[in-house]
């Protein structure tokens, strides 16, 4: 039998909060760079800010549990992966690269929703490796 991780209500709390706050990223950069977007670039943004709103209304509601021998490892580097995709969205001037971050947190959190710690390991590469990419242009 699989084994099945239920989180705290206050762990689960913790996650939907940090997910909530990434979601007010994506709008405080959406507002800062109105003039700049495009209508559809405004959309992709909107579209991941309402994802992330409704999936922290389903973690505050339902709780998150895992399943899966990766659950533990997932819950610790799923909290990291979404601290780092607000800290670079919080840093980025980039656009599209807003809208990639964006959407790795969209996919995160659906990965949380699935009760998948190998997709949720999967998802955190993705927002790690968008973030990477982000912190390497800024340099060049």
């Amino acid at each position: 039998m699989a084994k099945v991780l239920q989180l705290t209500q206050a762990e689960a709390y913790e996650i939907a909060d940090s997910f909530a706050q990434a979601s007010a990223c994506i709008l405080d950069f959406r507002i800062q760079n109105r003039s700049s977007l495009s209508d559809d670039e405004a959309t992709d943004l909107e579209k991941s800010e309402d994802s992330l709103d409704h999936m922290v209304v389903l973690f505050r509601g339902y709780g998150i549990r895992l399943i899966g021998s990766l659950a533990q490892d997932a819950v610790s580097e799923l909290k990291a992966a979404i601290s780092l995709g607000k800290e670079v969205i919080a840093r980025i001037n980039s656009i599209k690269k807003a809208i990639k971050i964006a959407g790795t947190l969209v996919d995160l959190a659906v990965a949380v929703l699935a009760k998948d710690p190998k997709g949720i390991l999967a998802a955190v590469k993705g927002v790690q490796t968008a973030a990477k990419g982000s912190e390497d242009e800024k340099k060049e």
